[in-house]
């Protein structure tokens, strides 16, 4: 039989069993906190640890008496740091502060910089309406719009989160989730979106962020979509309207949608892009010429060609003056769309400045000239505009008319084109 090994006398702590499923030796000693004397106790599964820890704790009340006894380790340790530094820096010929000065000085700043930094707190809701209000300025209302449309769904779900606090993971999953918002018939659940359109709002999001972190603003240390990649997009041919349904588009807007045919004929025909064709002054575009000075915001003033397509068009629709679209910026979205549905054509988003680069490229050979023309460059033309279309397609295309204006014309649903 083992002898029972020998325990020293404690003249501070003692070492007790107890009744405990789990830490049957109990180890109680006397500690003082806010002047009282009160004991305290701690369990241990193993004997030999127990009486190890109250031999350590009866030692170092008996040298240092019962206060020192309570103080945690990281404390001590800190102390001791303090004093050798001190030793040191005095040696030197450094004056040292005492360390309850040092630590008071040091919470003061911790709780000033807390303070400073909880009264400049800019929730998400807040960073998102003072980011559009510094870009109304800066950028065209198409991209204001565009801006605004991103930003506020994120705010909708984030608004009440302080900027500083959104994180790279709670990024990435509202990016991964993100579902198209229009109706799906059928669908229980509307579809995710694209990866490239994803990508479209990851940038939005971190022009967003990047602002914010700006030295001078401070509404978060830093951007977190830093280090969320753009994700893969699969390339494919871009799309461009065929000569039928762009003829399909282009009558019915003229019998029931009229006030759309300015804009929709100088972007199917001249190329435009939809903001820069909206602000054409129509009294400004000689119809007997066959190019026109375009005042573009997004590249600077250049001359657009006024094909004989177009100037038929725009001669066929009542107004003369004034901008060639005059509503709001998003009613012309709805409209477009309503129009699409009217015509019984699939929309393709860019359709008209798509489909005439694709038939003005076929038509005259030559990239530099149509990226020239459209304000682009002939890299861009060929990687996101240009449909691989034959010359005789870009023929029909550009001879598509109004129904009462064509001659020798082969008739299809609606419109027409040149035989």
């Amino acid at each position: 039989m083992a002898r029972k090994k020998k325990r020293p006398e404690l003249a501070n702590c003692k070492v007790r069993q107890q009744n405990h499923p789990t830490a049957p030796w109990r180890v109680s000693y006397k500690v003082q906190q806010d002047g009282k004397r009160v004991t305290k106790r701690k369990g241990f599964s193993d004997e030999d640890d127990a009486w190890a820890f109250a031999e350590e704790r009866d030692l170092e009340i008996t040298n240092h008496g019962l206060r020192y006894s309570d103080i945690p380790p990281e404390a001590r340790r800190a102390f001791d740091f303090y004093r050798d530094k001190r030793e040191e820096m005095e040696g030197e010929g450094i004056e040292v502060p005492a360390i309850e000065d040092l630590i008071s000085d040091s919470l003061d700043s911790i709780r000033a910089e807390h303070d400073s930094r909880k009264a400049s707190v800019v929730t998400v809701a807040e960073g998102v309406e003072m980011f559009l209000d510094y870009k109304r300025t800066r950028v065209g209302e198409t991209q204001q719009a565009d801006l605004r449309s991103r930003l506020t769904r994120f705010a909708s779900d984030y608004g009440t989160h302080s900027m500083d606090e959104i994180t790279m993971d709670q990024l990435g999953e509202w990016l991964i989730g993100l579902r198209n918002r229009k109706f799906q018939k059928g669908r229980k659940k509307s579809p995710l979106l694209a990866p490239r359109t994803r990508n479209h709002y990851r940038g939005t999001l971190s022009s967003l962020f990047a602002h914010g972190s700006k030295l001078g603003r401070g509404w978060c240390k830093r951007n977190p979509l830093e280090d969320i990649e753009n994700e893969a997009v699969e390339e494919s041919e871009p799309e461009a309207y065929s000569s039928e349904d762009a003829a399909r588009l282009m009558q019915r807007a003229l019998d029931e949608m009229p006030q759309l045919v300015p804009a929709l004929a100088l972007g199917m025909f001249c190329g435009l892009r939809v903001s820069e064709a909206k602000e054409i002054e129509l009294a400004k575009v000689s119809l007997s010429s066959d190019e026109f000075r375009n005042p573009s915001k997004k590249t600077g003033p250049r001359m657009s060609p006024l094909t004989a397509a177009a100037a038929s068009w725009l001669e066929a629709q009542p107004r003369r003056k004034g901008k060639a679209w005059e509503g709001a910026s998003r009613q012309w979205d709805i409209e477009i769309n309503q129009l699409c549905e009217r015509a019984r054509v699939k929309q393709i988003v860019n359709g008209a400045r798509h489909s005439f680069i694709s038939y003005r490229t076929a038509e005259i050979r030559d990239v530099a000239q149509v990226a020239d023309e459209c304000g682009n460059s002939p890299t861009t033309i060929r990687k996101y505009y240009r449909k691989i279309v034959t010359s005789e397609a870009a023929n029909q295309f550009f001879s598509i008319r109004p129904e009462d204006d064509a001659e020798n014309v082969t008739p299809i649903n609606e419109g027409r084109v040149s035989a």
